[in-house]
């Protein structure tokens, strides 16, 4: 008497579509319906690809574990390719491990040595058709960068993508974005008009979010945001060569090697070179700041005589034994500036270190925005809310549009939400120069957000906060990491609760 087999049911797409994945198990279903066979479970991978190797996430890994497990006998699969398309997965499943494929649409059944070499076959056909779709798909790549379109994927800021049915008689895939455009004009303008010793990058950058503009996700704009847009060759409709998968640095593009491409400039290509010559040939000024250098002059006081604290450049002297023509090296120190007494002069970097891990340790609590005075008038994060809300509004009455070929009758709407976004960005740029912090309300990466921010809106932060001691060390002592820096350099905190959440924070003795 032959006993019952086990039955799990496969099924597989490429790209998710629930549709096609339900007539796959409804296909299985019934022919172990006809078969009188019990189905143990189910499993699904929609958006899997047959033709790479699948993961541990896969519902496929899961599967042959289940088997491993002898939990099942015989496996249904609609058709061969919903299989695999690899001969590694052949290999895996009939000579590894011996699974019974039933596969209906191709009468095949592995049991039958007719029906594995046909099984076989077919996952054949497939990998070879696999490898002919990549040659196919690298020749049309390479003739679409001859003829300057680039590829699908993030288009930079300035541009949008053109879906096929709306590109015009050159293919174009890159449309203007006319308000962003003015930006990116904007930022070439002003760095390539101003004197070197008044490029900043942080300057532009904060002169674009105090006018209320954002970038596209919707952040401010950052120093590094700016820089990457100046030396972008996309900007003058240039096409850039291949890099390497992973490797990509916009820095590294050679112009002559790029291609023109098939879209509208924002930019000449002599703009373009222009601030690619004065970036790329010298080191960039990561501060942005004539003012001050460094966080805590002004801000900090000396633990030994209470005394202001300065920013000093302090040497290493050479050792006896490295030889009369070891150079000093230079470093970024703090000191007592009280005359008569000049306490301590301390190296500097550590101490900014661990005041910007207390300041974004306090800022990432729960209760951060109690730190900021409200306004009676607006709530912040109301206002980033309601920009992300219309924008998102924005976005699929536009998508819907395009799609349904109706442009003309969602512009009116469209036109409405345009002129809400301009209000509502009023009101933000209105409530930042009121309140230059308020923005921290809203802020859910604080890290980032200190990284981009300048150095007089982290002092403003650290004097909101804080109010700092640097104590002397003593003769011959050195202080090197955040946990020999504690005790150290009092935070001074303005709220006394906030002692008990500052990171790495020494439990008091209590024996």
């Amino acid at each position: 008497m032959t006993s019952t087999p086990r039955v799990v049911i496969y099924a597989r797409q490429s790209e998710e579509e629930d549709d096609g994945i339900e007539q796959q198990l409804a296909d299985c279903t019934e022919e172990a319906r006809r078969r009188g066979w019990p189905i143990l479970a189910q499993y699904v991978d929609n958006d899997v690809s047959g033709s790479y190797e699948r993961g541990e996430k896969t519902d496929w890994f899961k599967m042959l574990q289940s088997y491993d497990r002898g939990e099942f006998d015989v496996m249904i699969v609609n058709e061969s390719d919903r299989v695999t398309r690899r001969l590694e997965d052949v290999l895996e499943i009939r000579h590894k491990r011996k699974i019974r494929l039933i596969i209906p649409r191709g009468g095949i059944d592995t049991d039958d040595p007719a029906g594995d070499y046909m099984f076989k076959q077919f996952v054949l056909l497939a990998e070879r058709e696999v490898a002919q779709k990549t040659e196919r798909a690298r020749r049309y790549a390479r003739e679409r960068r001859k003829k300057g379109h680039p590829t699908a994927g993030k288009v930079p800021y300035g541009y949008r993508w053109v879906h096929k049915p709306d590109r015009d008689e050159r293919g174009t895939r890159w449309a203007v974005v006319e308000e962003e455009k003015k930006v990116v004009q904007r930022i070439f303008s002003e760095y390539l008009g101003k004197p070197k010793e008044q490029r900043s990058f942080k300057q532009i950058a904060r002169d674009l979010n105090e006018d209320g503009y954002r970038t596209r996700t919707g952040h401010r704009w950052g120093a590094t945001t700016v820089r990457r847009i100046l030396v972008n060759p996309n900007y003058a409709a240039m096409l850039a060569p291949a890099q390497p998968t992973g490797e990509f640095r916009i820095e590294n593009i050679a112009l002559e090697e790029c291609l023109p491409g098939a879209w509208d400039p924002l930019v000449s290509r002599e703009q373009l070179e222009a601030a690619r010559n004065l970036i790329l040939s010298t080191k960039p000024n990561h501060d942005g700041d004539t003012s001050r250098k460094w966080l805590m002059p002004g801000l900090a006081t000396c633990g030994g005589c209470g005394g202001p604290i300065r920013s000093a450049v302090a040497k290493n002297r050479p050792k006896a034994r490295h030889g009369d023509n070891t150079p000093a090296e230079s470093y970024h120190a703090y000191r007592c500036a009280t005359i008569g007494k000049g306490c301590f002069q301390r190296a500097g970097d550590i101490i900014d270190e661990y005041i910007k891990e207390l300041c974004i340790a306090r800022l990432s609590r729960d209760d951060a925005a109690d730190l900021f005075e409200p306004d009676d008038d607006e709530d912040i994060t109301v206002l980033y809310a309601r920009r992300e809300q219309l924008e998102n509004g924005y976005e699929q009455i536009y998508s819907d549009a395009v799609e349904r070929g109706r442009f003309d009758q969602a512009k009116p709407a469209l036109d409405r939400l345009e002129a809400q976004q301009s209000e509502v960005n009023e009101r933000i740029k209105a409530m930042l120069n009121k309140q230059p912090l308020a923005e921290l309300a809203a802020v859910e990466d604080v890290r980032g957000w200190w990284d981009e921010a300048t150095l007089s809106t982290r002092r403003a932060v650290v004097s909101l906060l804080m109010e700092p001691v640097i104590h002397p060390l003593g003769m011959g002592k050195r202080v090197t990491t955040l946990e020999q820096i504690i005790g150290t350099v009092t935070p001074g905190w303005r709220q006394p609760d906030t002692e008990e959440h500052s990171p790495g924070r020494r439990p008091e003795n209590t024996s």
